[in-house]
């Protein structure tokens, strides 16, 4: 069963899977459309994302959100060891992806300004979570994997969503690729920066100058995993102990990615423990 045909479901001993998503299914979040209809009409999104809420959502104040954002595969098993870390700490988890998805399930074409639109469909999601009454006035954390970390970074840097975003975890970006802040796009918020040591797209070098980069404005964590390469923490699927994923910022070109369970797992820890503590210290 893919993440494209849950319905809502149980997970044991874990979150509850509340929404399905995506594009075509029936969203589990519900808000007021900006600027259109009556105070208290309400529209259902099917194209915002797969919202898992934590055990503990009983709680009276509101619930912390990351928004953990899939590259070009769409969501993907990545998100469930995170999802799962996360919602164990306290922290909902609403899966989105960037991509167009068409009601079938297979990834549109591109469209012609793809930054942009990729930075839409995440203010788009930014908009739901801030107007639910579960998350509302609650800190919102950003988690890119691969490319998507340059929509994180864009969407830190812009007027519209920037205040908006208490934390941000970027997970293998393509350190390269991603420009340096100016003064009028400079980051306030605290940013985890992880990657491995055998990736060719996310070189030692080139992490740590983005970490310097970022670090002139913003607290930055980076740590370096020994003997990692790109995506770590995508499991494998079938006989195939080696997929290939699309190089970030190099149409055409592609990564191997082997999986390590054990990086895999601490990963996901470093990540919910970083979020644990940015977003609690938010206001």
């Amino acid at each position: 069963m893919t993440s494209r045909h849950l319905a809502g479901r149980w997970r044991q001993g874990g979150a509850r899977v509340i929404a399905c998503v995506v594009l075509g299914a029936a969203l589990a979040v519900t808000l007021p459309m900006p600027g259109a209809g009556h105070a208290g009409e309400v529209v259902t999104h099917s194209d915002v994302g797969l919202l898992w809420l934590p055990d503990s959502e009983a709680s009276s104040a509101p619930v912390p959100v990351v928004i953990a954002l899939h590259d070009s595969l769409g969501i993907d098993q990545r998100g469930w060891r995170y999802g799962e870390q996360l919602t164990a700490a306290g922290i909902a988890v609403l899966h989105v992806e960037l991509q167009e998805v068409s009601a079938d399930g297979f990834v549109s074409m591109p469209v012609r300004d793809e930054p942009a639109a990729k930075l839409a469909r995440l203010a788009i999601a930014i908009d739901s979570v801030a107007e639910d009454p579960r998350f509302a006035h609650a800190a919102i954390g950003i988690l890119a994997f691969g490319a998507a970390g340059q929509v994180a970074m864009r969407a830190a840097a812009d007027r519209t969503t920037a205040g908006r975003i208490a934390a941000m975890a970027l997970l293998y970006p393509g350190c390269a690729a991603i420009p340096a802040p100016t003064q009028e796009t400079a980051l306030q918020s605290p940013v985890l920066l992880l990657h491995g040591d055998a990736d060719p797209a996310n070189s030692p070098a080139d992490c740590a100058g983005l970490a310097g980069r970022i670090a002139r404005s913003a607290p930055v964590r980076r740590r370096q995993y020994a003997g990692a390469g790109y995506a770590w923490d995508l499991p494998a699927i079938g006989l195939d102990a080696v997929r290939k994923l699309p190089w970030p910022d190099r149409p055409g070109m592609w990564l191997p990615a082997s999986h390590w369970p054990e990086a895999a797992e601490f990963s996901a820890a470093q990540v919910a423990s970083f979020f644990a503590r940015a977003l609690s210290a938010q206001p």
